[in-house]
């Protein structure tokens, strides 16, 4: 049954009469959440650092071959031609390129994700994320915690800034991640195992490679989407 003390239903396209907008008398009136600016500088940044990672990823599995090789031929042999100099110079650029881009990417990563928690926070400010923001920084290097926290982080600020309207899972994103992450691992201990390597280390550590740029590939375009949709949530949130 209809409560008929309650607030009669509006016209198409006409708001209620605000004699039942108001609060209950003595309850204060509750301002409007000022909400801070869309992050978009350091969305865009985030973007390109990955792209540009990704790069020098994929860089990094078409000369791990022969730059590997190169790299025995200059242990083992007292000549060295022109094109066994130009692929140890090749891989030892892209290797320094790779470990050099890491860092942006993590500084600019994190201060998006920084914004954007506080953003989510801001927007609504009851919403229990799972992490305190400190793990936006530190959740992907402790031990341990790093294989989930930084997920958890992420979806966090994805469902609070979209209020919690359903948006595909992360699932595949952080598996990415993640194989990236223990290939490349995985790879770098197999080519420092030994000062030269047989044909067979070089195979696998090329095998690894590939596998890592793969895996980057995939999840940078994951990545890519989060934070569009993060971004497109925060401008919606702000009218």
């Amino acid at each position: 049954m209809s409560n008929p003390y309650g607030a009669p239903p509006p016209f198409p396209n006409q708001p209620l009469p605000d004699v039942y907008q108001q609060h209950a008398p003595g309850m204060p009136q509750q301002p409007a959440p000022q909400l801070p600016a869309t992050p978009r500088t350091l969305a865009t940044a985030a973007i390109w650092l990955a792209v540009a990672l990704t790069v020098a990823e994929v860089a990094t599995a078409v000369v791990s071959y022969p730059s590997g090789q190169a790299s025995n031929d200059v242990a083992t042999s007292s000549v060295i031609d022109d094109s066994t100099m130009l692929w140890l110079i090749a891989g030892m650029i892209v290797s320094l390129g790779t470990v050099i881009l890491m860092i942006p990417v993590y500084v600019i990563g994190c201060l998006w994700l920084q914004h954007s928690y506080e953003f989510a926070l801001a927007l609504r400010p009851t919403y229990r994320m799972r992490r305190s923001v400190v793990w936006v920084w530190l959740g992907w290097w402790v031990p341990i915690v790093s294989l989930w926290f930084p997920l958890q982080v992420v979806d966090d600020v994805r469902k609070a800034t979209a209020r919690d309207e359903p948006r595909p899972s992360l699932a595949m994103w952080w598996l990415a991640w993640l194989v990236a992450l223990w290939a490349g691992q995985i790879s770098g201990r197999v080519f420092a195992s030994e000062e030269v390597l047989s044909h067979d280390a070089l195979v696998v550590v090329a095998i690894l490679d590939a596998l890592v740029a793969v895996a980057t590939v995939f999840g940078c375009i994951k990545w890519i989407s989060i934070i569009r949709g993060i971004t497109r949530d925060q401008d919606t949130a702000r009218g």
